[in-house]
């Protein structure tokens, strides 16, 4: 749906015009292949973000206008004790049932795609994706503005139990992408300790190169046998023999 020949005059009006019409679930089409240009998105994966989209943006603008909470407003910076956190959380069973409605006739390799972006953050992905959309008028993801919130977002639902809900065979031979947006990678964390287990028993990632990235997934993995200090240790020496300082940088794995 093209709905910007319909924006009033002024940014703000225009944004606040945009929020409204999107809370109601008309939204404003993104193309995701041009949004993504070097990701190879094939028609499964386009449908999967469409899906996500569609059913995520909506239930994320009716919980922040029940909240008062204007994510175009210079407080959507700092949104922590403001009540957001539980009531999203509150709302996952919404978003789930509306997910189960809305990819009830898609193939299993839709759904799948689904589940697999959910677990990675898709949810967070498709909400920068609107607010680029809506305050730039192009497919632009916005990396600015919704930092801060992006762990609102994250689905916290465990695995299995999402796969069962989107009627998924978890372990399915089927491909997880990664997003590429300038140079920055998305879909690339985790809700959880156990979907990051999860994605090295499906061989999307090395127990030990996963551990170099995130110490508490490190101490997981150890834990459950996954690897061993001396594997994490010997990759670190394969990837920086001469001990220099920096070379593995640290990141935040987990939502």
């Amino acid at each position: 749906m093209n709905i910007s020949e319909a924006v009033p005059h002024g940014q703000h009006q225009s944004l606040q015009f945009y929020r409204e019409y999107s809370a109601n679930a008309l939204l404003p089409d993104i193309d995701w292949q041009a949004l993504f240009p070097h990701s190879k998105l094939n028609p499964t994966h386009v449908q999967a973000l469409e899906s996500i989209y569609r059913s995520a943006v909506p239930l994320a603008l009716n919980v922040f206008n029940e909240l008062h909470f204007d994510v175009f407003a210079p407080a959507a910076y700092h949104p922590q004790g403001l009540g957001l956190f539980d009531k999203l959380a509150q709302q996952e069973s919404t978003l789930l049932a509306s997910l189960e409605a809305e990819t009830a006739t898609l193939d299993h390799a839709t759904r799948h795609q689904i589940w697999s972006m959910l677990l990675r953050g898709g949810a967070v992905l498709v909400f920068k994706a609107w607010l680029g959309r809506v305050k730039n008028n192009n497919d632009k993801l916005d990396t600015t503005q919704f930092d801060e919130l992006s762990d609102l977002l994250f689905i916290k639902t465990p695995p299995q139990q999402l796969a069962q809900h989107l009627a998924v065979e978890a372990n399915a031979d089927l491909d997880h992408i990664f997003l590429m947006c300038g140079d920055d990678i998305f879909l690339d964390r985790f809700n959880s300790l156990e979907t990051a287990a999860l994605f090295v028993d499906l061989g999307v990632y090395d127990a030990a190169f996963l551990s170099l990235r995130d110490d508490r997934v490190a101490d997981y993995l150890k834990q459950k046998g996954y690897v061993t200090q001396e594997q994490i240790d010997d990759l670190q020496c394969a990837l920086n023999p001469l001990y220099c300082d920096n070379v593995t940088l640290k990141q935040d794995c987990l939502a």
